[in-house]
């Protein structure tokens, strides 16, 4: 009797050890999938603020009535050059809509000062706003993990359309998909939300 009591207490364990660690696992897998963005979307925040290089505030709720899409990049990666060339055209092709395009750098300013974000912009020949979220709060935010380019949209009624949009695959694709969310957002509609072009 003693000696199944005995095998039994490590099996149940194991067991229990067992149901731990898959329910760990569970829970990275929620936050690396970035089911941490429903604190944004159930309003813990519902406004984006962040200072430009132009020295101005960027506020998305003084931004109301339009469609903003923010971008987070950095100096450092190869894919965020050509998707500011895709946002450029992006920009012109929209232009005249309620449509506003930010660039975001995650980069600390030990890593990327001012004056190197100007000369990064210059050298793209960007005309979009650069902004600095140098302690990626913003950033963390939508994914909690590094991975650029990350496109934010926001509603004319101001809040964050979840989920964020990851990657950059070709630009055709690329553009394909912002063109599908962008135009959602303008007729009032749900943006498609399984657009990830990566």
């Amino acid at each position: 009797m003693k000696r199944r009591f005995f095998f039994r207490v490590p099996r149940v364990a194991l067991i229990l050890h067992l149901c731990a660690s898959v329910a760990s696992l569970l829970c990275l897998d929620l936050a690396g999938s970035g089911a941490g963005l429903a604190v944004f979307a159930n309003g813990k925040s519902d406004t984006i603020r962040l200072r430009g290089l132009d020295g101005k505030t960027y506020d998305t709720s003084e931004m109301r009535g339009q469609v903003v899409l923010l971008s987070f990049g950095a100096t450092w990666c190869a894919p965020c050059k050509a998707e500011i060339a895709a946002l450029e055209e992006l920009k012109r092709e929209y232009a005249g809509r309620p449509v506003r395009f930010l660039w975001v750098s995650i980069e600390s300013r030990h890593k990327a000062s001012d004056g190197a974000l100007r000369d990064y912009a210059k050298g793209l020949q960007m005309t979009i706003p650069v902004l600095r979220d140098p302690d990626m709060e913003v950033y963390e935010m939508f994914s909690p993990r590094v991975r650029i380019p990350l496109v934010v949209f926001v509603g004319k009624d101001g809040k964050a359309v979840l989920p964020a949009q990851i990657g950059m695959a070709s630009p055709e694709t690329y553009k394909s998909a912002v063109r599908a969310r962008l135009d959602a957002l303008l007729a009032g509609r749900s943006a498609p939300a399984d657009l990830n072009t990566r």
